[in-house]
């Protein structure tokens, strides 16, 4: 096997050229994608984002990439961008850094990167051993592609116009500079040890080759030359003498800002200042990580999974890069519902951030643009409805109480409002039927890409969904003094009375249209409304349907890689019910396992008391019990969703890696139910 998974990371021996196995590393202020070939890129992390460095989505040519030219021997430790054969190669992703160990010809080569605990910016250090038994010269070239905009595109224009650079030899620091419309910023890659020559131009350094083997490097001299008007790099040439076991170590800093620069400059100063936050660095995110329960786990894997990339997805999702250029408000509210159980303060930030993205009118915009630009402000009903269960989650998990008297002020007015008020208009927005007893839809609910319903089409999980809120709300008023102008137990037996209304005798229906047309009938079974009948507490008043409901579920929607979102698919395009019929059939919500909605289901079974089954598909949805040969994805992280093998060659291939609010529901299945009942996954 190429890879394990250890109480410390993630190892692969292996570097697979089309699986882009990545991790996150984000420390507040800075936040980058880092792949097991070394491609990736970087932004600051308040709003409005900046992209420091650059990225291909497509092809992984731009990254953290490490030339080591031997003689007429060129060759990268991520393999990429030169993809030379090496004698060995290891990659490690952990919380909170990635490594290489390579060697080729008697040169060994270990390259961390990593983020201080502080500060706008990176640090990559570099060791090389000279681990043949004879003298070696070896020229090293680290090389990074800045970017320093908002924005990941850009037309080469931009370069043209408004970029320029320099080197400053005291300092050891190449530097970037750009002013567009009023905005100046200062990217900057600063070397520890003096180099022997520098680049910033991309084109300078390919010259005739390409980044896999650039023209400047298989020379052996770099040319001192400051991009204005190209592409631009940063790129160090070390010229090194290493006797038989002898080794040499630098650091580079990648980040941006002038004070940020200085403050880099006064932190770290020699290596073993490096070195020394490197273990802080790691103790933190240990820390951060560790939960008692973890530690009665028995199989060896699955421990060092939840004591991983377990939890560290949870806060890469929350704090980090992986929700990208848009937060969605559903997604944070999702996000601070799992933060709650390893960090409540981190929660308790999301919590707020919501409060203050939310319409005076109970309104949410179904993303925000981190880059400043305008909002994404499709009015999905389901949106509003997050924010009793992530405040109900939190407080749990924090036992705050003065989370029931915070304000906040509205996306639209600066007013602040209490917590109740904020409840209140978003039960107000919502809170509107159709005549089927049905919450409206307005642009749609959780399920996005059922898109054609029309803005009166009717939910029955909306109803389910609502219901949930509605008795959080009720506890809210009725142990912590809370005061709500809505009508709780009014509304909730409207709730409940609908979607009993839509019990077809065998499962709960889906959707109607506001063209009549019935979604998941008796042709057509769906995940989420059998599922949450039973999360919602509306199965405490009739049992009975909540089991048949299961049982519909799990036979109707089991598959070898976990549960279906739906049964069946659709093959061709349907007008009445949208993107969903024009999805590839086996991908994402069309006939695929997607992953968020199997989660709903494994914690409708746990909470059933269903336990065996929901132990099955416990094991069907994590990672590290998936062949990667097969899912072709992460053996370490959540993914979006498994093909359901509509075309049978696809089964179970995994689509859209760390994106994913799976990871909170399975940390709430641990420790709502798992861990509590010592129940045995093994």
């Amino acid at each position: 096997m190429n890879w394990k998974i250890t109480e410390e990371g993630f190892d692969l021996r292996h570097p697979y050229q089309y699986r882009p196995w990545v991790n996150y590393l984000a420390n507040g202020e800075y936040g980058m994608r880092i792949s097991h070939l070394g491609d990736g890129y970087a932004t600051t992390l308040e709003e409005p984002r900046r992209v420091i460095t650059n990225y291909d989505f497509f092809t992984p040519n731009k990254g953290r990439f490490v030339f080591v030219k031997d003689g007429d021997s060129l060759w990268s430790p991520s393999f990429y961008p030169v993809k030379a054969k090496l004698d060995s190669y290891c990659c490690r992703h952990a919380p909170g850094y990635t490594r290489w160990t390579s060697s080729k010809d008697g040169v060994e080569v270990v390259s961390t990167v990593f983020l201080p605990l502080k500060g706008a910016f990176e640090i990559w250090k570099t060791t090389v051993r000279n681990v043949s038994k004879s003298a070696k010269k070896v020229s090293v070239f680290p090389e990074a592609e800045y970017h320093l905009y908002n924005n990941m595109s850009v037309d080469p224009v931009y370069y043209s116009w408004f970029t320029n650079s320099e080197y400053d030899e005291p300092r050891k620091t190449l530097g970037f500079f750009k002013t567009l419309d009023n905005d100046a910023c200062y990217g900057f890659f600063r070397s520890l040890a003096k180099p022997d020559s520098w680049e910033t131009s991309l084109r300078r350094l390919c010259g005739d080759g390409d980044i896999q083997y650039p023209e400047a490097v298989i020379k052996g001299r770099l040319a001192r030359t400051n991009s204005a008007g190209d592409p631009y790099v940063g790129c160090f040439q070390y010229d090194l003498e290493l006797a038989p076991g002898q080794e040499w170590s630098n650091a580079v800093f990648v980040g941006e800002g002038r004070e940020t620069l200085a403050g880099c400059e006064k932190a770290f100063a020699d290596m073993a200042s490096v070195d020394a936050e490197f273990d802080r660095v790691v103790a933190l995110w240990k820390k951060r990580l560790h939960r008692d329960e973890f530690e009665t786990v028995k199989d060896p894997a699955l421990r060092g999974y939840l004591q991983t990339f377990f939890p560290y997805q949870v806060y890469q999702q929350a704090e980090g890069l992986v929700r990208g250029s848009w937060r969605g408000y559903r997604d944070v509210a999702q996000d601070a519902m799992g933060l709650s159980y390893f960090s409540p303060e981190g929660s308790r930030k999301l919590l707020e951030t919501l409060l203050g993205k939310q319409y005076r009118s109970g309104r949410c915009p179904r993303q925000w643009n981190t880059e400043g630009g305008p909002n994404d402000d499709r009015d999905f009903h389901d949106l509003p409805l997050w924010l009793p269960l992530a405040v109900a989650k939190y407080y749990a998990n924090s036992g705050d109480e003065s989370v029931f008297s915070m304000k906040a002020p509205w996306i639209d007015d600066p007013t602040e409002s209490t917590l109740a008020e904020h409840l209140d208009a978003s039960m107000e927005y919502c809170l509107k039927y159709g005549p089927h007893g049905l919450l409206e839809l307005g642009k749609g609910d959780w399920n996005d890409a059922i898109s054609a319903m029309g803005a009166k089409g009717e939910s029955v999980w909306l109803n389910e969904f609502a219901y949930l809120g509605l008795a959080q709300m009720k506890k809210f008023r009725d142990e912590h003094g809370m005061k709500f102008r809505t009508d709780v137990e009014g509304e909730m037996e409207k709730l409940y009375a609908g979607v009993i209304a839509n019990w077809n005798g065998k499962w709960f229906n889906r959707n109607h249209g506001e063209n009549g047309y019935l979604l998941g009938g008796e042709d057509r079974i769906f995940l989420l409304p059998q599922a949450w009948f039973t999360i919602s507490g509306m199965a405490e008043r009739d049992p009975e349907k909540a089991k048949t409901a299961l049982d519909n579920m799990v036979e109707k929607l089991r598959n070898d890689n976990g549960l279906l979102i739906c049964n069946p698919g659709w093959d061709k395009f349907d007008p009445n019910v949208g993107n969903i019929s024009a999805l590839a059939p086996g991908l994402a919500e069309n006939f695929a396992i997607y992953n968020h909605a199997s989660a709903f289901g494994i914690y409708a079974l746990l909470t059933a008391g269903r336990t065996e089954e929901a132990v099955e598909f416990v094991k069907k949805v994590l990672p590290i019990y998936k062949n990667p040969d097969q899912t072709r994805a992460e053996p370490y992280v959540l993914v979006n969703f498994y093909n359901g093998g509509y075309y049978p060659y696809k089964a179970g291939e995994g689509g859209i890696s760390w994106l994913t609010g799976t990871v909170h529901w399975m940390v709430m299945s641990f420790f709502d139910h798992v861990f509590p009942r010592k129940i045995d996954i093994e």
